[in-house]
């Protein structure tokens, strides 16, 4: 499902000396480091599985993953997911992929979780049998029927992320891109969370694949 060759990012940096005079400097001549967020980073995951990414911060995790999404592009190497080239930013490949990254929110912030739920029904342009069947099985497995209609602003961290989990599987996504999903949650909601991941894939074999710095990850 996920094959990776060689994956490297670059990013080049602006080194600015110190103080008054050394900005001054910087009009006339720059000087730039290259960093290495991700170096040749290979491997192959089968459809199904259900990987963990694991490394302290700054190990390249997220860049990995926003490379395989699409957001940026790679230095050197290449990769497929499903078959297509993520650098191309196919419709078809954003249909089969949902990323969710622990530190943003794809909801809005000042109108309930459902209200995103129905304008992400219609972006995907998703019948509405299908979207109520996947809605009502995300809110059973995770408990949260009664916070649908609450603010996202007044929901607590825990209850933010199932959100957002909903909405990252509306559409059936066959790859599941999960960025520190756990990040900042007490622990009764990040067990919540592995369990959901858990029975989630076994039961519809969407592949994952999860960073994280957490050993319990």
């Amino acid at each position: 499902m996920i094959e990776v060759r060689n994956l490297t990012r670059v990013f080049r940096t602006y080194k600015k000396r110190p103080g008054f005079l050394g900005g001054l400097y910087g009009l006339f001549k720059r000087d730039f480091e290259e960093i290495a967020a991700a170096k040749e980073v290979s491997f192959d995951i089968a459809e199904g599985e259900f990987v963990g990414f694991l490394g302290p911060n700054g190990a390249g995790k997220t860049t990995t993953l926003k490379m395989l999404a699409g957001l940026i592009y790679p230095t050197g190497g290449s990769a497929r997911v499903a078959g297509f080239d993520p650098t191309r930013r196919e419709n078809a490949y954003r249909r089969i992929f949902a990323l969710v990254l622990g530190q943003k929110n794809q909801l809005w912030w000042d109108l309930p979780a459902q209200e995103s739920f129905l304008l992400l029904r219609h972006i995907y342009n998703l019948p509405a049998a299908d979207y109520k069947a996947t809605l009502d099985e995300l809110v059973e497995l995770l408990g949260v029927g009664p916070k649908l209609n609450v603010m996202v602003r007044e929901l607590s961290l825990g209850e933010r992320m199932k959100m957002e989990l909903i909405a990252a599987l509306l559409h059936r996504p066959r790859v599941l891109f999960l960025d520190e999903p756990t990040i900042g949650l007490d622990v009764v909601s990040q067990k919540a969370v592995r369990q959901f991941l858990r029975d989630y894939n076994r039961r519809h074999r969407v592949t994952i694949l999860l960073t994280s710095h957490y050993m319990a990850d």
